[in-house]
């Protein structure tokens, strides 16, 4: 899932397109377009545990991102528009169908210069800096971690803090009808609202390693039918970095609630996943990546069966911009095949 290997440092709001090409800049205003191109074939998916027949998906990412100086201090105002296309309509990953645009991320805000960004609009959860933590590979990493609301929230005020070492997120996603439905639950449960924060500090020990802790919290409230729910997940991780070699690991526990679970049977625990993920890498060569990882997600109390997945991958650097990579998954669970995919992928 993500776009480049990980190095534990500090980021901001903008950091997603932070290699952005400028193409306007005067006047104390700067204009930066940024973009991606991948195409993954393979089995990436299973349906009812049989692996889908071999296929491709492509995808197609572009975005602008601005700064605006106020004259006023360091107070600057800053926006980012980004948008996805599955060019050939069966990239489901995103909810991209039928090859039409779909908005990622969307907001307005300032930067105050000391650290400090305000948004609002469609912005990236506080959560996605403890996914980010194992989030390593093009597309089998970053998903067990995050069991809630997916890493973008829409109708959102964030607030961040980036010096110094720190890393402070935090964000409310406001009371909405028309939100999509939730990730962890069946159509028809639509989330109203949303609310998280994270903290990670980056302890550099020498000039080739660092160490980072992150703490991170989340949850959702909606309905089901008539029914109220609150989905909430909490969770620690730790990335080491060691001059080529990389490991990470994030463990925490979700858990899951409605008005049904409380007042039917209040003294019953609520339903919850311990859920645990640990990645490494290492750069064998200067163009060459070796990636492995390990999910874990584990019912406390409710009958279902423990998923464990092992990930086995390389990337081999064609440019500093263009890659290509193959992962393979094993799915440690009844009735379930492995998979595997091969892609190209070029940022810009």
């Amino acid at each position: 899932m993500k776009k480049t290997l990980l190095a534990v440092v500090t980021t901001s709001l903008l950091a997603a397109s932070a290699n952005a090409a400028v193409v306007y800049d005067k006047d104390g205003q700067q204009l930066g377009l940024y973009g991606q191109l991948r195409y993954m074939a393979g089995q990436k998916d299973n349906t009812a545990g049989k692996a889908d027949n071999f296929g491709g998906d492509s995808r197609v990412r572009i975005g602008v991102d601005g700064k605006w100086a106020t004259g006023y201090n360091d107070v600057s105002l800053i926006g980012k528009q980004e948008w996805q296309v599955a060019s050939q309509g069966n990239d489901t990953s995103d909810g991209d169908t039928n090859g039409t645009f779909n908005a990622r991320y969307s907001y307005i805000g300032a930067d105050f210069g000391n650290g400090v960004q305000s948004v609002v609009g469609a912005v990236a959860s506080p959560y996605a800096q403890l996914t980010d933590t194992t989030d390593i590979y093009q597309n089998y990493s970053g998903g067990v971690e995050d069991q809630s609301v997916g890493d973008i929230w829409d109708d959102s005020v964030a607030v961040t803090y980036a010096a110094d070492n720190w890393d402070l997120r935090s964000a409310v996603s406001f009371s909405d009808e028309e939100k999509t439905d939730s990730d962890l639950n069946a159509d028809g449960a639509k989330t109203q609202t949303r609310y998280g924060v994270s903290a990670g500090y980056t302890f550099p020990i020498d000039e080739v390693s660092s160490l980072k802790p992150v703490l991170a919290y989340q949850a959702e409230e909606g309905k089901t039918g008539d029914l109220d729910y609150t989905n909430s997940q909490y969770a620690v991780g730790l990335g080491y970095t060691y001059d080529a070699f990389y490991i990470a690991s994030t463990y925490g526990q979700a858990k899951y609630e409605n008005d049904a679970d409380r007042s039917v049977t209040p003294s019953t625990d609520s339903v919850k996943d311990t859920v645990w993920a640990v990645t490494t890498s290492y750069k064998v060569l200067p163009e060459w990546t070796l990636v492995a990882g390990y999910g874990l997600v584990d019912p406390h109390n409710y009958g279902e069966e423990t998923e464990k997945y092992y990930v086995l991958g390389t990337q081999y650097d064609i440019t500093a911009k263009a890659k290509a990579f193959a992962e393979y998954k094993i799915n440690d669970k009844v009735a379930q095949d492995d998979n595997y995919v091969v892609g190209l992928q070029y940022n810009f």
